[in-house]
């Protein structure tokens, strides 16, 4: 459409946009009439896309940069041109704007200028009447036309058409079509024509609203579709509700039912003077009253107290609402939410948001419910990739543990200084927990059934003590405590299970025991028999514990720690407790300290492998070819045997296995299942082909998705870390092997 015959000094026209339309092509059209009759353009912008606006001026023939350099194009701010340099207040800034156009060898001024900033700081519609009025006069002496840009998603049809009677002349499109009020040029008369127009921009606020309501309500769903926990989803709730026209900030409380505390408050924007106010002046007690008999509470500023009114106004906030995030009788917490914006009250939105925050209660229940069904989905998916991580882990983690409990055996064949020996026991222990710690790892992955031995449980009570004395001596005597250990051990029993998950019974009580003893205090440690049933007792005179908490001691992630607990200590306790056919009972008095009483079946004492001195070596010297790329682990391994009285020869690197032992007569080789380049599989059938009747022993700590038949070539599977009695063991076995079938030829 042509706008030539519309646009001329001395006229302004009120440019209708809204959020779905900047109007940039309009003000495109407006720039082209106001250059090719010699005028400086000027945009004072504030949401304009600049891009866009240099797209349509193309259309037109402009270089925008062109345009901006040569000085007939002027960009600046709207909100610096209104807000900052006041200049609906001191109008002589705009006829010095128009003067200095002049100068510049200009015919005059065309200027665009968006109002949207006047809703976003402290002037509203009243400093616009004024401005409008002012602008009359300017008008009607200057060179001067302008496009005044309202967008009636922010201002409002009501609000604009207070106006327009100051100035009828305005502008809009519907589509692609653009139409153009003129007070001068009119087929209807003025009173018809602003009828024509306030009847459809009220339809198209309607069908806009109605529009958005429904780009909101889905949008918003797709937003928290994916949200972790309920929090996530009530700010990302809060968040899209603020970021729209609906408010410009606020905050939930997610304690709907406590009188106190701002821990799960939820907050967007909100000047801390509103959310201290809301708790200093117990307001919260306030909310949850009303909403006893109220849906929402719509907030009134002319209603207020002076004292809240004050902070109101200081905040320029229009209009407030509080709405519960309430489905049933299930509350998630209340939303207050605040506007600046005195055309778009959130008492004309209270009905729909609270039907927002109706439905956002409800995605949580059903988040919640589901939940539940997607933990329990995604553990199992975690057991099986915890089973892939376990398998590397343990390999590399055995790798380190065998040359030290294989040395620790080396030197105690060496040494004889018994301080020196208790030394390397204790070292020896530590190895051992560590390659069972793997082994549970793995057990729990794969659900294995574990391996279970004979528990010397005064030995694992001696060694858990001695596991704890940093926390209970060391650290308690940092802390300025004094912390006194009594054992009272004669039980000399020995129990099934598992040596390592035994001392973590304990380590756990003793630790528990420090805890609640924080000015210091005695624990006792004692194991008797009765019959055939071990009982140990752990007792601390400690802050005790009330009947609520002794009740639920046991749940996992239950904790009266806070952030020094995760809650799984005791769990653990129990089911290990419960795995080995025990019992466990705690009595405790608050301020008197607490017992707990673990009950195990008593066993017969076997000796097992592990615990049999070696006596002599094999009646054979064997030749072995040990192969393994980690160096430390190949000489500690080569170390053993040597010890046991075979001849060893080493090799870590995969390309010479072959070469090696073709020039060599080896009866065994002893090769790790990771090299780098092959693996000990493969390696076992070409070590078979060459030599049918040499033995092979696969080292390894984890045999992966490994399936019966790649173990054909293989004689004998050793586990890492292995003991120089399991390695006996195994050569053992070989050798049985190897007289058998020499008996048999």
């Amino acid at each position: 459409m042509q706008l030539d015959k519309y646009l001329r000094d001395g006229v302004r026209y009120h440019l209708i946009s809204s959020d779905d339309d900047n109007v940039t092509d309009i003000i495109a059209l407006y720039f082209d009439w106001a250059l090719r009759n010699n005028k400086k353009c000027i945009l004072y912008k504030h949401a304009q896309n600049l891009k866009e606006l240099e797209f349509f001026l193309e259309q037109y023939g402009y270089c925008f940069d062109a345009l901006v350099k040569s000085g007939k194009l002027l960009i600046d701010s709207a909100y610096n041109y209104f807000v900052e340099n006041k200049v609906y207040l001191n109008t002589e800034i705009l006829i010095k704007t128009i003067n200095n156009a002049i100068e510049e060898g200009f015919n005059g001024v065309a200027v665009v200028a968006d109002r949207e900033c006047f809703f976003e700081s402290e002037y509203g519609e009243e400093i616009l009447y004024q401005y409008e009025k002012k602008l009359d006069d300017i008008f009607s002496n200057n060179p001067i036309s302008a496009l005044s840009i309202y967008n009636l998603d922010k201002f409002g049809v009501d609000g604009f058409f207070a106006i327009t009677h100051l100035n009828p002349n305005f502008i809009y499109k519907v589509i692609n079509e653009i139409f153009i009020h003129n007070k001068d040029i009119v087929s209807f008369s003025y009173e018809e024509a602003l009828g024509i127009v306030y009847t459809f921009l009220k339809r198209r606020e309607k069908s806009v609203r109605e529009s958005k309501i429904y780009n909101f309500i889905s949008n918003i769903a797709t937003e928290v579709s994916y949200k972790k926990n309920e929090g996530e989803i009530i700010e990302t709730t809060l968040k899209y509700i603020c970021n729209t026209s609906y408010a410009n900030f606020g905050f939930v409380d997610m304690n709907a039912n406590e009188s106190e505390g701002i821990t799960d408050l939820i907050s967007y924007n909100v000047p801390n003077e509103i959310i201290e106010i809301y708790f200093s002046d117990n307001l919260k007690k306030k909310t949850s009253v009303n909403f006893d008999r109220l849906k929402y509470w719509l907030i009134n500023v002319n209603e207020l107290d002076k004292h809240y009114k004050e902070i109101f106004n200081r905040y320029n906030i229009a209009s407030s609402v509080v709405i519960p995030i309430k489905y049933d009788d299930n509350i998630f917490g209340y939303m207050w939410l605040a506007s600046r914006d005195t055309n778009n009250s959130l008492f004309d939105n209270a009905e729909f948001l609270y039907k927002v925050c109706e439905t956002v209660a409800k995605i949580i229940l059903q988040f919640k419910k589901y939940k539940k069904i997607q933990d329990s989905m995604v553990l199992t998916s975690k057991l099986q990739a915890l089973g892939e991580l376990t398998g590397g882990i343990a390999h590399e983690f055995n790798n380190i543990l065998t040359p030290i409990l294989g040395y620790v055996q080396v030197l105690r064949e060496k040494i004889r200084d018994s301080e020196l020996c208790n030394y390397l026991d204790m070292i020896e222990e530590s190895a051992k927990d560590g390659a069972k710690i793997v082994k549970r790892i793995q057990d729990f992955s794969s659900k294995r059934n574990k391996a279970v031995e004979q528990v010397d449980i005064d030995k694992a009570i001696l060694h858990s003590v001695e596991i704890t004395k940093p926390k209970w001596a060391y650290e308690a005597q940092v802390e300025q405590k004094k912390i006194e250990m009594r054992l009272n051990l004669r039980s000399g029993s020995f129990i099934e299970g598992i040596t390592t998950e035994v001392r973590e019974i304990f380590v756990n009580l003793i630790s528990n025991a420090v805890d609640a003893m924080p000015n210091g205090g005695q624990i006792e440690i004692e194991s008797y028999n009765e019959k055939d049933v071990v009982i140990i007792r752990v007792k601390d005179n400690g802050i005790g514990m009330n009947n609520e908490v002794l009740s639920r001691i046991f749940e996992p992630f239950f904790t009266t720690k806070n952030e020094r607990g995760n809650g799984l200590g005791l769990h653990i306790v129990y089911n290990i407790i419960n795995s080995m056919k025990g019992n466990i009972e705690v009595n405790s008095v608050e301020n008197k300290g607490s017992e707990f009483i673990i009950r195990f079946p008593r066993r017969a004492r076997m000796l097992n492998d592990e615990e049999k001195i070696i006596s002599s070596i094999n009646q054979k010297r064997l030749n072995i070819l040990v192969i393994d790329d980690q160096s430390q682990v190949a000489a500690v391994v080569s170390e053993m045997l040597e010890v046991l009285g075979h001849n060893t020869q080493v090799v870590n690197d995969d390309e010479k296995i072959i070469e090696t032992f073709d020039k060599n007569n080896f009866d065994v080789v002893i090769c790790d299942l990771a090299m780098p380049n092959i693996t000990g599989v493969q390696i076992s059938k070409m070590i078979k082909q060459r030599k049918k009747d040499a033995a092979f022993i696969l080292m390894t700590g984890w045999l992966g998705k490994l399936k019966n038949d790649d173990l054909d070539c293989v004689d004998y599977i050793i586990n890492k870390p292995f003991s120089i009695e399991e390695l006996k063991k195994a050569l053992n076995e070989i050798q049985k092997s190897i007289d058998e079938e020499e008996a048999v030829s």
